[in-house]
């Protein structure tokens, strides 16, 4: 829901304040409706691979890959959406 054009959001937009923080974990497009949507509102928003750049050092680290931060990972990413 919310991932492809056309789909129907995920809850009603507008009963989001503006001073929501709004993440998104659909990485398939950077930007999705959802997102572009609570933007529209005024609220902050984070796409989905934020949200995998931060738990990949977490993954790294537990299963004794050392570890690393998320601005390396973005530094290093190629995204191509």
């Amino acid at each position: 829901m919310g991932m492809n054009d056309g789909d129907p959001m995920p809850m009603d937009v507008s009963r989001i304040a503006p001073t929501t923080f709004v993440g998104e974990v659909v990485m398939k497009a950077e930007m999705t409706a959802f997102l572009a949507a609570a933007r529209a509102r005024g609220c902050a928003v984070q796409v989905g691979s934020d949200m995998l750049f931060e738990q990949i050092p977490a993954y790294l680290e537990f299963f004794g890959f050392g570890t690393t931060t998320p601005e390396v990972l973005r530094s290093v990413a190629r995204l191509s959406y």
